[in-house]
């Protein structure tokens, strides 16, 4: 049976996964399938390294980037490889990287060019329809990891039942910014958790397979979505927060990218409502998540502040962002 990205259907379990995920030929089969599948978002493939054979495969997303997704590129390729061996770095191009490509080129090991603006999560999905390695991190393309991040991530996966994990952000640039997303740093334990940071993740590639995929028509909660439906496919699995698997990231850049994110935000559920049949009882999933009470990192003084009154202003954009568009049940995904 083959696992095809799409979220217009229930997740499937697939029995005995444990071997079934890592098996070659299983994942040398889905990847052929989901290149087929979403051929008709694919511009260009670019192999730099044709004959790289990587045990993990690193993902950045970029549209529009500037130097960060340089930095990040160069942060990355510094880190420590858990095996010693090759690690792919590859770059999807949703559109506006041309000025960046000769200096790209020199960092990453793959590019893929994809259909100018296209999503957020259908970017995610082509590229992993061409991700060589058995495990794979989506990151950030302003997100700084940690030099020890892979090696890491991967003593997590030395435990078969974890088939994903979010890591920890700290933030880089802007400390009051990042107060608003408690979702960012739940302390210094291993939980149970949904991919509440899709640009800190990683995953097994199989994994990723069969939980079809992330969902392309809304924007928001995809990663909480993603992991509903890998513990549905995968029984017994586990989605982890891992505290040791650090990136440097700002949840806002600026008060534009506030604004901006802060109304992208504001209809997650009525986006979700119009969904497949099994909506609703991924909206039950979320809710429970959303009332989970997990740790989180204590807060100085000055942050308690900055968090209460900027809390207070996003709380009034999404008010007003519902307000404007009552009635409107529209799925697009917009960019970030």
């Amino acid at each position: 049976m083959l696992f095809l990205p799409t979220d217009a259907q229930p997740p499937h379990a697939l029995a005995n996964w444990r071997d079934t995920l890592q098996h070659p030929d299983w994942l040398a089969e889905h990847g052929d399938a989901w290149r087929k599948a979403l051929a008709h978002d694919v511009v260009k493939y670019e192999a730099i390294d044709p004959d790289l054979a990587p045990r993990w495969t690193c993902i950045i997303i970029a549209y529009r980037s500037k130097e960060f997704l340089l930095e990040a590129l160069d942060i990355g390729r510094a880190c420590t490889s858990p095996d010693g061996g090759p690690v792919e770095w590859l770059v999807v191009d949703c559109g506006g990287l041309e000025p960046l490509l000769p200096e790209i080129r020199k960092r990453a090991d793959s590019i893929l060019t994809l259909t100018p603006d296209i999503g957020l999560n259908p970017a995610r999905n082509a590229a992993l329809a061409y991700a060589r390695g058995a495990f794979v991190a989506i990151l950030d393309d302003d997100g700084l990891i940690a030099p020890d991040w892979l090696v890491r991530a991967e003593r997590h996966f030395d435990d078969p039942s974890v088939v994903a994990l979010r890591g920890r952000i700290r933030f880089k640039a802007h400390r009051y910014f990042t107060t608003l997303a408690s979702h960012y740093d739940r302390g210094e334990g291993v939980v149970d958790d949904t991919l509440a940071v899709e640009g800190n993740m990683a995953i097994r590639r199989g994994a990723y397979y069969a939980s079809n995929g992330f969902g392309t028509r809304f924007y928001g909660g995809e990663g909480a979505w993603m992991t509903w439906r890998l513990l549905k496919a995968l029984a017994g699995c586990r989605v982890i927060y891992a505290p040791d698997v650090i990136m440097r990231h700002d949840f806002y850049q600026n008060w534009q990218h506030f604004l901006r994110k802060a109304r992208s935000y504001s209809n997650i559920l009525d986006q979700l409502a119009v969904q497949e049949s099994a909506a609703q009882e991924f909206q039950q999933f979320l809710h429970a998540d959303w009332n989970k009470s997990y740790p989180k990192r204590q807060m100085r003084p000055d942050e308690r502040v900055a968090w209460a009154a900027l809390h207070a202003a996003k709380w009034c954009v999404q008010w007003q962002a519902k307000a404007a568009v009552s009635g409107d049940r529209t799925t697009a995904s917009p960019r970030r």
